[in-house]
């Protein structure tokens, strides 16, 4: 007696069935022949290729992309891989999330594995919009007052077109974290009184945002913006095409002043003098003067 075939194979013998009827209506017999024959090979093939990517060990890391600013050591050191770790051990979100955590400059990352023990990664730049020299060397920072990067030499972000940021005096900064200001922490002598007036974090808020306003501005003034000097809190000043000095103020009612800005150099008469100061602390009497005898090269870079 031949035995009835469970409902479980039924259903899989149609839908085979099925896939093969579809595949000599799509593509003809000749077609569905070869896919039929050189699918299973296909599939053999990458099994055998995984199977040697997961379990080959790492024998060359290769480095590439904005290798000026991310030298490889850098990269290999930040990617936390060695020579002889296998390539299972190191999924490639794992590096990538490894290589942000330790160098959160870089923007764009491509891992790519060969089956013969190559590691490939091509880092990109990311944002460079803002730095600022505490001691003798020179910070990359975000809008946040973010510590991204660190050098010795300035034109390592000016090359990117970074706005020089003046900040009122930091501690020690550490690549990854937030900036923070010197006198926001606490400190007493060995008699318990304190050294020095200490004000609350929120006291620097404005430096963030002045800088995320001039970020998001839609009217394009980060661009040609040289300088910000952010190191009073009630005189924020921008340095804007090296060419004007325009006082902001205080922070307040700041994309009423950017307006006001955008206003007058459309006007066009501020363009036609050598340098300028554009005095916006108050928008409604804004004024915008020449006056030849501004230093600006602290932010000719």
């Amino acid at each position: 007696m031949k035995k009835r075939e469970s409902a479980a194979a039924e259903r899989f013998r149609q839908l085979m069935i099925g896939a093969r009827t579809w595949l000599f209506t799509r593509f003809g017999e000749y077609k569905a022949r070869k896919i039929i024959i050189g699918a299973p090979i296909a599939l053999g093939i990458a099994l055998i290729l995984g199977l040697l990517l997961v379990f080959t060990p790492v024998r060359t890391i290769e480095v590439s992309g904005d290798v000026d600013m991310f030298n490889e050591g850098d990269i290999i050191e930040a990617a936390d891989v060695g020579e002889g770790d296998l390539m299972i051990l190191h999924p490639n979100f794992l590096i990538k999330s490894a290589i942000r955590e330790k160098l959160p400059l870089v923007g764009k990352i491509k891992i790519t594995k060969t089956p013969f023990g190559k590691l490939k990664i091509d880092v990109r730049v990311g944002e460079v919009d803002f730095y600022t020299k505490i001691g003798e060397k020179y910070y990359a920072i975000d809008e946040n007052l973010r510590v991204l990067d660190e050098s010795t030499k300035r034109s390592k972000y000016s090359a990117y077109g970074a706005a020089y940021v003046i900040l009122p005096e930091v501690r020690e900064p550490r690549i990854g974290d937030y900036i923070v200001f010197y006198d926001t922490v606490e400190e007493t002598d060995t008699e318990g009184e304190t050294l020095y007036e200490v004000k609350e974090e929120s006291f620097y808020d404005y430096a963030s945002e002045f800088l995320s306003t001039l970020k998001d501005s839609e009217s394009g003034f980060l661009e040609q913006t040289d300088g910000i000097i952010l190191d009073e809190r009630f005189d924020v000043t921008l340095i804007y095409g090296l060419k004007y000095k325009v006082k902001i103020g205080s922070v307040a009612n700041l994309d009423a002043k950017l307006r006001v800005l955008f206003g007058i150099l459309n006007e066009g008469t501020v363009v036609k003098m050598d340098k300028a100061i554009i005095d916006l602390t108050d928008p409604s009497k804004a004024t915008a003067r020449e006056d030849i005898s501004l230093d600006l090269t602290e932010f000719n870079d």
